[in-house]
């Protein structure tokens, strides 16, 4: 009886064998590393302290564009660093977060501040402003105008504008078709509030959309579906495929709804809220949404203060820890 001798197998096969599985291995890990775009491999600051990192994706001799969504707890507190240079204060958290914010700034040299935009009058985003005004220089400061109905007659609301004047700020209105800043390197346009009441002070919110070379941060405020829908009407085609959004009212459900995903569809999603927040914020059915339309999702109770930066062309997201 014959047995079968099995065959040799030619030794060019297994070498173009083994080349196909590891193709196919580094073409995993580099999808897995890919997973969260733009994250650094390493932590960048906490506050008050200076970058510990730098991007070696990024053009060392291009200008840059940078914004810091600072770790204030349970409240929205923004810095926009513009590509010449130019500062923007977005918010301030309560009052408890003015003093850390303020030694920040000033350690950090940012000191002199092109203009502060209150996206709305809640505590929790102008609260630390009085505080912040001690140490920094402003000439203009940006509010949702009075046709929206954002005129809340809180205290802190009143200091504000108290010390304001005391300082000599101008206080301008914001209306969606406003511009912060529009040259030919970058802009930063309002996207909303129009210039109408709204049901209340949420929707009021002063929402930004700055483009930079192929990228577009959109950053919201507090706005909620009403909101929401009017950028979508008037700025559709404006504000597709952002690379960074600042979600809405610190991951409520109210906001960033399935219809302003779908057409945003960001790259980097920065939710700013307090850990174990009674709010019970991010809430589940956002998560999911964002998990959905978004390609990365950090947040400030998990990670700390976090900062996108840009040269135009290619980005990173740098984290606290």
């Amino acid at each position: 009886m014959s047995r079968a001798v099995p065959r040799k197998i030619p030794t060019w096969l297994v070498i173009v064998i083994m080349a196909v599985i590891i193709f196919f291995a580094f073409a995993l890990i580099a999808n897995a590393l890919g997973a969260k775009k733009g994250k650094a491999n390493q932590n960048s600051y906490d506050l008050p302290d200076e970058y510990v990192s730098e991007s070696r994706s990024l053009d060392e001799n291009a200008e840059k564009l940078s914004f810091h969504l600072l770790d204030v707890g349970q409240g929205d507190c923004g810095l926009l660093e513009l590509p010449d240079g130019k500062l923007i204060l977005i918010d301030l958290g309560d009052k408890d977060a003015g003093p850390k914010v303020g030694e920040w700034l000033s350690q950090s040299g940012f000191t002199n501040i092109y203009c502060l935009v209150a996206t709305h009058p809640h505590a929790d985003h102008i609260g630390g402003f009085k505080e912040i005004l001690k140490v920094i220089n402003t000439d203009t400061a940006y509010f949702p105008g009075e046709k929206t109905g954002a005129t809340a007659a809180t205290s802190t609301y009143k200091n504000f504008l108290k010390t304001l004047v005391k300082k000599g700020v101008s206080v301008e209105d914001a209306y969606a078709g406003d511009y912060i800043i529009s040259n030919a390197l970058y802009r930063v346009l309002v996207l909303a509030p129009q210039p109408h009441p709204y049901e209340g002070l949420n929707n009021t919110s002063i929402c930004l959309l700055v483009s930079y070379g192929d990228h577009l941060l959109l950053l919201t405020g507090d706005a909620e579906g009403e909101s929401e829908s009017e950028m979508i009407k008037d700025y559709k085609d404006a504000m597709r495929r952002v690379t960074l959004l600042k979600v809405g009212h610190h991951g409520s459900k109210t906001s960033s709804t399935e219809n302003f995903l779908r057409i945003v569809e960001p790259d980097v999603a920065f939710i700013s809220l307090g850990k174990d927040n009674p709010y019970h914020h991010p809430h589940p059915s956002l998560m999911k949404r964002l998990l959905k339309w978004c390609g990365a999702v950090y947040r400030t109770d998990e990670e700390g203060s976090l900062t996108f930066i840009t040269d135009g062309r290619e980005f990173e997201v740098k984290t606290a820890r």
